[in-house]
Formats: structure tokens, C-alpha cells, sequence
């Protein structure tokens, strides 16, 4: 038998072993990957698995091929080393193009499952194909400059195609990295009370698109997420929903400064005890005295709300616990 015949053999033999060896190799990657918390190992051993097992066949087909063309010359352009660089090419872009399509189908659909409309888990189906096809279009682009085929026109096309999709898209994809930004960065939560550009309310909806805010008036307020990444948010749920509530007292200058923060001070520890579903017991309350005028002095008290929710039940429930006291003393108001 022709020694050529033989090498062929030999290297087709090797790459279906090489191929095989892979094969196993990547499965138990993957079993060990599995066990692992992190996704990232995943992504790898799934990206490369496929491409590398055919890698690993190829490179040998190609040496085998090569040997076979000494008893037929004629096809010679077969073992062009080209040929094997665009293999290589090919098996890159595989890569590349599986990793991302796979980092942006877990990362992507598990960020679009935190909201509840499905605007969001189209987008990620949309930016996967984008992506992977953007991928392929490098790689296949790169091949024909191997062959010196002028690529300037297609890429000249797909920059006019890019620009028209990007002007289009533009306010939905800011929008939708700016929802993204609020659900990674969470400077807030549904149910939340923040304030953002001069609007109060509670935090409903954070979808792709807005997030929308129940206002104290019962308004729904949708505002678009990249104006609110780009914005400072107060939220009064932070580090917890405590609320401080201050109450200004004022009385005539000639009361008993000792006795008005006596009778203040008895009206906020009562508070407190007989109420606990509305108040907060730490911090305590307090009772300065913070201005005076010729004719009359004024007391500040200062309560914690046990939530945001309470503050104008809070300033009623203490005006009218004040109002009713001062009755009693004999404290008029001024």
C-alpha cells in the first residue's frame, strides 16, 4: 500500500480518536461544572465543547488530506494553509458566538425574570441573535480577506443597516439598560418610597422600559428608567422605613419652660407605649426648645414613624393627644 495511503489513514484514525478523547473530556468538565455555585464554568465548558471536539478531527483531516494530495497533484489547492486558517477562523468565531449567545441567555433571561411584563425577555431573545449573528459576520468577513475579496462594501452596508437599527432603538435600548442598571444597582424595590425628580411615591412597576410611582395623591406617575438612572434618588424605605416626624409647639413666653417639656415629653412616651404599631421606639423622642420671640417660645418635638406610611396619621394622632393635654393644664396656645 502507497506510504501516502497509509499516512492518510493513520491521521484520519488519530482525528476520530482526538475528537472522541474531547468529546469525554468535555463531559466530565461538565459534570464537575455542574457542581459548582458560579454559571461562568457553564458558559466555558459549553462554548468550547463542541467546536474543539471538531477542531480536534479537523486538524488531522487537514494533515491527511495533505498527504493524499501527493498521489493526485491536481488538487493541490486543497491543502492551501488558508483552508486551515479559516478552519480555525470558523472554530474561534463558533466559540465566541456560543458564549456569548449562552452568557446572554442565562445572565440576560434572569435579569428579564425580576420584572413582570415579557417586554424585557424579547429584548434579550433580540440581543442574543444580534449578538451571535454580529459575531459570525466578523469571522466570515475575515475569511474573505484571507482570499482577497474586498469586503468594503458589506461593511459599508452593515454600518448603514447599524446606524438605521441603533436610531431607531435607541430610546428603548437606553431605557432598557437603564431598568437594568435599577434592578443590578437597586437603589430601590417595588414598594418603595422615593423620591425622583420632585415626585413622591411608591414604588409599583419596574419594567424595561419606565418605573412607575403611586403617588400620596394616587397618581401613577411612569418615568422612563434612563432619566432615573441618571437622576438622585431619595428613598425614605432606606436603611429602613423609619420616618422622622417633627411637630412645632408654641406657647406664650411666660409658661413654665421646665413644666411645657414636662407635659410634651409625657404626651410622646405615651404615644409610643399605646401605640407601637405607629411608632418607633428607637430613637426616642425628643423635646427642645428651638425658637423664642418676644412674645411667645416654640418647642419642636421630634417621633419616628415605625413606617413612611404613617406620618400624617402620626401628626394627627399627636396634635390631637397635644391639644387635649394642654386643655387639661390650662396651656394656651398662642
Amino acid at each position: 500500500m502507497d506510504p501516502a495511503i497509509v499516512d492518510t489513514i493513520l491521521f484520519l484514525a488519530a482525528g476520530i480518536i482526538a475528537a472522541v478523547v474531547v468529546h469525554f473530556v468535555f463531559i466530565f468538565l461538565k459534570k464537575q461544572a455542574e457542581k459548582t455555585e458560579t454559571m461562568m464554568d457553564d458558559l466555558i465548558v459549553h462554548s468550547l465543547g463542541a467546536p474543539l471536539t471538531i477542531l480536534a478531527f479537523f486538524i488531522p483531516f487537514f494533515f491527511a488530506i495533505h498527504h493524499l494530495i501527493d498521489l493526485y497533484p491536481e488538487y493541490q489547492w486543497i491543502a492551501d494553509a488558508n483552508i486551515l486558517l479559516s478552519a480555525y477562523v470558523i472554530v474561534g468565531t463558533w466559540i465566541v458566538a456560543t458564549f456569548l449567545d449562552d452568557f446572554l441567555r442565562i445572565y440576560g433571561t434572569a435579569l428579564a425574570e425580576t420584572t413582570e411584563t415579557d417586554l424585557d425577555d424579547r429584548i434579550v431573545e433580540i440581543l442574543q441573535k444580534i449578538g451571535k449573528y454580529f459575531i459570525w459576520f466578523i469571522g466570515i468577513l475575515y475569511i474573505l480577506t484571507l482570499y482577497s475579496v474586498n469586503i468594503t462594501p458589506l461593511i459599508a452596508g452593515a454600518g448603514v443597516v447599524g446606524i438605521a437599527i441603533a436610531l431607531a432603538a435607541q430610546d428603548l435600548f437606553s431605557n432598557f439598560f437603564g431598568g437594568a442598571v435599577i434592578i443590578t444597582d437597586q437603589p430601590f424595590k417595588v414598594g418603595d418610597r422615593v423620591l425622583i425628580n420632585d415626585v413622591l411615591g411608591d414604588v409599583t412597576h419596574i419594567g424595561p422600559r419606565s418605573t412607575r410611582l403611586l403617588t400620596l395623591d394616587k397618581d401613577v406617575v411612569s418615568i422612563p428608567n434612563t432619566k432615573i438612572a441618571t437622576s438622585v434618588v431619595h428613598n425614605y424605605s432606606l436603611p429602613n422605613p423609619q420616618v422622622r416626624i417633627q411637630i412645632p409647639v408654641t406657647v406664650s413666653n411666660s409658661e413654665d419652660i421646665t413644666r411645657i417639656k414636662r407635659v410634651l415629653g409625657e404626651i410622646c412616651d405615651e404615644a409610643v407605649k399605646s401605640r407601637p404599631d405607629l411608632f418607633a421606639h428607637d430613637p426616642s423622642p425628643t423635646v427642645y426648645l428651638m425658637q423664642m420671640d418676644k412674645s411667645t417660645i416654640t418647642f419642636l418635638i421630634t417621633v419616628y414613624a415605625a413606617g413612611f406610611q404613617y406620618d400624617n396619621i402620626i401628626q394627627d394622632y399627636m396634635n390631637v393627644r397635644i391639644i387635649e393635654r394642654f386643655r387639661k393644664e390650662e396651656i394656651p396656645f398662642c
